[in-house]
């Protein structure tokens, strides 16, 4: 049994809680779809052209998808996945502990020892 499998057990979260979460915190709501309206607009206008989005003080909108029954499953199985998903999966957890009276936990106290999942490396 996995690290993030045992933390869930101990902590009586079932698995399908999660993803209906993630799925409900990721999804872009209005506020994504103002910022999205936003960086569009930006890229189009002959006088923020080239400005970053940080300069136009515009954020960055939300993904839109919550973690898969995929990416859960391996997670539980102590398999390697990337930074974003595990993210994904610490904030669903949160909010989880949130409503249960819980403190927040990080990502290494999740997962432990299992490693991240790196990308294919840039050629030079």
């Amino acid at each position: 049994m996995g690290s993030f499998q045992q933390f869930l057990t101990d902590k009586n979260i079932p698995s399908e809680k999660l993803l209906r979460l993630s799925r409900q915190l990721e999804s872009n709501g209005s506020e994504g779809r103002t910022l999205l309206r936003q960086r569009s607009a930006s890229r189009r206008g002959k006088d923020t052209q080239g400005k970053s989005y940080e300069s136009l003080s515009i954020g960055k909108p939300r993904s839109g998808r919550g973690i898969s029954a995929q990416q859960l499953q391996a997670a539980l199985g102590d398999r390697p996945l990337p930074a974003r998903v595990r993210g994904k999966l610490v904030r669903a957890v949160n909010a989880v502990l949130g409503k249960q009276g819980g403190s927040p936990v990080d990502a290494p106290t999740l997962f432990g020892a299992s490693p991240v999942r790196r990308g294919a490396a840039k050629k030079s």
